[in-house]
């Protein structure tokens, strides 16, 4: 298993960049659409990976911060944009979603020294919406004739990756030092899982570029 966690690892960040690269080679048609911020989105993922592999490597309480304060934050807003306020064209939904983010956001940057405590409830927070937004996703598919041409609709790809990994391994994220203390071989499994699904759901996103149609 710890070879299997091993090559679940390094594929991370390659399987980021194959994204990035791919949501480039489709950019020209993709930049009059909304879907350009998309490949810059998983760009800004790609550095900042490589950022914090290569540069960040021996700070480890910096990484951490790095995560929490900066990355995070970013995936869950642009998250927002690109499923309450251009796929399901909800204006109130975004703002809420935002503004009960930001809130637990900035509780989460002032109170440093309950940052494991608070930086879970902020991540479970901003994941829970993300679920929200997720099933709203998919009833609209169902409920409309996008689901009878679902491999050209580049949101299908996105919002089973979205499933995957943000929702899915919502527990590990949420409970990890829990799971880790009391029940390792759980918290092991569910690590495997979390390796899994990020692969997966770049996979997917890559998925989506070529098999999908955006749209303006």
């Amino acid at each position: 298993m710890k070879e299997i966690k091993s090559v679940l690892f390094e594929c991370i960040l390659f399987s980021e960049i194959i994204c990035a690269i791919l949501g480039v080679f489709y950019f020209k048609k993709l930049k009059n659409t909304y879907w350009k911020w998309f490949v810059i989105y998983l760009v800004f993922i790609a550095f900042a990976e490589i950022f914090s592999m290569f540069g960040l490597q021996n700070l480890t309480k910096f990484r951490r911060y790095y995560y929490d304060f900066f990355v995070i934050p970013i995936e869950f807003i642009f998250f927002y944009w690109l499923y309450a306020k251009k796929s399901l064209e909800n204006e109130k939904l975004f703002k809420i979603s935002i503004s009960v983010y930001l809130v637990f956001f900035f509780l989460h940057l002032f109170i440093l020294d309950e940052i494991r405590k608070v930086s879970s409830m902020s991540y479970t927070v901003g994941v829970l919406f993300l679920a929200i937004m997720v099933y709203l996703e998919f009833m609209k598919q169902i409920k409309s004739d996008e689901i009878l041409d679902f491999k050209s609709n580049k949101m299908f790809y996105i919002n089973i990756g979205v499933l995957l990994f943000y929702v899915g391994t919502l527990p590990f994220f949420a409970f990890d030092k829990l799971l880790y203390e009391r029940v390792n071989n759980v918290w092991n499994l569910y690590y495997l899982f979390f390796l899994f699904s990020v692969n997966v759901m770049y996979l997917l996103f890559a998925a989506s570029f070529i098999w999908g149609k955006p749209k303006p």
